[in-house]
């Protein structure tokens, strides 16, 4: 294992003082959760191929010439790389959660308000094609009877 400093700790730290009050947070959240998982999987990666190094060097039998330990090293290696992948998975999913949120709830909010705005000019009430005039059609008495 390597003996560098670690940025995860500081990033857990500020994860778990976080709560979801706006939409900041969901932001913050995300970008936290990425830069864990980006972090984690860099160095599991990195510990990965340090540990199948070592156990590569290991003698083994005399008649396999020392192949025997460098492909069960790379195999003990792999499980680490499998878990680097999924470090890299976890950063991944919080930002398509924040993707997420911006489609199914800011998108429609900026659409409903960009709507109202389109509507202002436009006064309410019902009308089906053209308005009617004193001469054109919906005059009084124009549907079969008189009307007092």
């Amino acid at each position: 294992m390597s003996t560098e400093s670690s940025n995860v700790p500081a990033l857990w730290a500020k994860l778990e003082k976080l709560e979801f009050r706006t939409d900041r947070d969901l932001y913050e959240y995300a970008r936290i959760l990425r830069a864990i998982g980006l972090e984690l999987n860099m160095r599991v990666a990195m510990d990965a191929d340090v540990v199948a190094a070592i156990l590569s060097q290991y003698k083994g039998k005399w008649y396999t010439f020392g192949m025997q330990s460098k492909v069960r090293g790379k195999l003990v290696g792999a499980h680490l790389r499998v878990g680097a992948s999924a470090a890299k998975t976890v950063g991944l999913a919080g930002v398509k959660m924040y993707a997420a949120f911006v489609r199914h709830f800011i998108q429609p909010e900026i659409e409903a308000e960009k709507k109202a705005r389109e509507g202002k000019g436009k006064k309410p009430g019902f009308s089906i094609g053209d308005k009617p005039t004193e001469k054109g059609p919906g005059r009084p008495g124009e549907a079969g009877g008189r009307v007092a």
